[in-house]
């Protein structure tokens, strides 16, 4: 060792390795033919869609096969990656993939044009198909069933379903189907156009019904309902005939119906009674999205009630307010649209027109109901409301008062697009809630800063309106932030509006 050297000697194995000369050379690069069987059997997989695998996948799949003959043997003895079946797919293609499947579940994709107004596939044609795949029936998985109201569906719908998750049902037109469906471990069935036997149906986790005329009606939905307590998503629209044969009135009131793993509810063009009872009738504790459209009110419908139906869900305390969360409150209150919403649950009515004089009050009732069913832990966290398109001040006065009533933590309140051009702000909030104000919007601010009760007010947006110069002053200095925006339809600056 020359002088001045200092050599340190590995202390054990592992640092004599980390001592040791590290080889940058490369691993030399193989050919994807090489990969090991394993390896691509799990690539192939990795790639595979869950279900529904159509022309283009297969056409894939043979390309795969021919790339050399251990691939294509791979290819063929790995059941999942031939577990689709579609009506459209050549007769030796669907009795490959019944082979090649071997007890694999199959989704099976039948359509036979009729549903999108096509004419209908031969009957021949569809006869050759069904021999080849009714006797698999007790492994299909998923079926997609689309065909014209005029099949005979009993030769699907009819069979027995062992394994069968998911059921999706489109039909070209209104049509009830009275036999049972044979599928125990059915757990998703959306139906279009098609009343089933809806007491044969249990355990599901997910509903949707659409355009069905023919049912169900309110008793058989709540028998659904009940027999399927782990539902997590509920969706009917354009039920016509939802028929309301249980009453409220009745002399032993049914018990609740308890979905304590519903977190989805979407109706749309509903009868507004037989809606109104079965959201009665509904606990769902961990809702998270509810949503009700209509269109067109009929003179009979009684709106109070409806929205007060969806206030309950719109605002119950659930794990949609947990503690610390701050929520918007936005009201559409146009002359064709009434709308309730706070964070992803909202009520809507659109298309019609209250074209009597004081028309409106109805729709404050409507608002009024509604928010008088939220829990007050969630109208304690709203603390910001929209206001959006009121036609009138003094609709819009009836509204501040409900907002006034039921938001002791409002700090922002958003006025946008009055539709009348007498909207001046002095006159949109017209006796409150005396003595906390009585003729301004100013006093309304101006006493819930002096109010023991009421959290004051921050935030004034106040967007196409005309306001007095003294008024934008007086506002100015009773709010941290005051937001002005004038009425584009040729009212002078805002230094230069009157009252």
């Amino acid at each position: 060792m020359q002088p001045g050297s200092v050599t340190i000697a590995p202390r054990s194995t592992h640092d004599a390795a980390l001592a040791a000369p590290v080889s940058h050379e490369k691993n030399e690069p193989i050919s994807v033919r090489q990969l090991p069987p394993e390896i691509l059997t799990l690539v192939l997989l990795d790639a595979t869609p869950s279900k529904w695998h159509g022309r283009r996948y297969y056409s894939a799949l043979f390309d795969i096969r021919e790339v050399c003959k251990q691939w294509m043997e791979i290819v063929d003895a790995t059941p999942s990656l031939w577990t689709s079946i579609w009506l459209e797919f050549k007769l030796d293609l669907v009795n490959m993939i019944l082979v090649k499947s071997k007890t694999q579940p199959l989704s099976i994709c039948y359509d036979d044009r009729g549903y999108s107004g096509y004419e209908q596939l031969p009957e021949d044609r569809i006869l050759a198909f069904l021999s080849l795949v009714v006797p698999s029936s007790r492994r299909w998985e998923f079926l997609e069933y689309r065909a014209s109201s005029h099949a005979p569906h009993g030769r699907l719908l009819g069979l027995p379903f062992d394994l069968l998750r998911q059921l999706n049902i489109r039909l070209s037109a209104n049509i009830k189907y009275p036999s049972q469906i044979n599928a125990p471990r059915l757990v998703s069935l959306d139906v279009h156009r098609c009343s089933l036997n809806w007491h044969s149906v249990a355990g599901l986790r997910s509903l949707e019904i659409d355009q069905n005329t023919a049912g169900p009606d309110l008793s058989e939905l709540i028998t659904v309902l009940r027999a399927s307590p782990n539902l997590e998503d509920l969706a009917v629209e354009r039920n016509w005939p939802m028929t309301a044969t249980i009453g409220p009135e009745s002399l032993h009131p049914l018990p609740p119906i308890s979905l304590p793993k519903l977190h989805a509810m979407r109706f749309s063009k509903l009868p507004v009674v037989p809606l109104s009872i079965l959201l009665d009738q509904i606990e769902a504790s961990n809702l998270l999205h509810f949503s009700h459209s209509m269109t067109y009110k009929s003179s009979s419908d009684d709106f109070p009630r409806i929205f007060g139906a969806a206030g309950r869900h719109i605002g119950g305390d659930t794990q949609f307010c947990k503690e610390g969360n701050l929520f918007q409150l936005t009201v559409e209150a146009s002359a064709e649209t009434l709308g309730i919403k706070v964070g992803d649950r909202e009520i809507t009515l659109r298309r019609f027109r209250w074209s009597e004089s004081d028309g409106y009050r109805e729709k404050v009732a409507s608002l009024s109901a509604a928010l008088a069913r939220f829990h007050p832990r969630l109208c304690s966290a709203i603390t910001v409301v929209s206001l959006e398109g009121a036609p009138t001040n003094q609709e819009v006065a009836e509204y501040l008062r409900l907002f006034h009533q039921y938001c002791p933590e409002l700090r922002e309140l958003d006025v946008t697009g009055l539709e009348g051009d007498d909207a001046y702000v002095e006159s949109i909030a017209q006796t409150l809630s005396a003595p906390l104000c009585d003729s301004s919007i100013s006093q309304l601010v101006q006493g819930r800063a002096e109010s023991k009760l009421a959290t004051p007010m921050k935030i004034i947006g106040l967007e196409r309106f005309r306001q007095a110069r003294a008024t934008a002053e007086n506002l100015e200095g009773l709010v941290q932030e005051l937001r002005l925006t004038e009425r584009n339809c040729g009212s002078p600056p805002l230094n230069e509006a009157s009252s």
